[in-house]
C-alpha cells in the first residue's frame, strides 16, 4: 500500500504541472491578416534609370 501512495504523489505532481500550463485561446491562434506595408519606402525609379544603373553595374 505504501507504494500506491508513492504512485499517487507522483501522479499528483504531474497533475499540478498541467494546472500551471494555460490552454491556448482563440486569440493565440489569430494572426495579423494581410501583408506588412512599410510606410517609409523610397520612390520607385523609372525603367530608364534602372536600365542605366544596370548598364553601369554590368561594365
Amino acid at each position: 500500500e505504501a507504494s500506491k501512495d508513492g504512485d499517487n504523489s507522483e501522479s499528483n505532481k504531474k497533475g499540478s504541472d498541467k494546472d500551471d500550463q494555460k490552454l491556448a485561446t482563440m486569440q493565440d491562434h489569430q494572426g495579423n491578416l494581410g501583408p506588412a506595408i512599410a510606410s517609409n519606402l523610397p520612390e520607385a525609379a523609372s525603367k530608364e534609370e534602372l536600365r542605366k544603373r544596370a548598364e553601369e553595374l554590368n561594365k
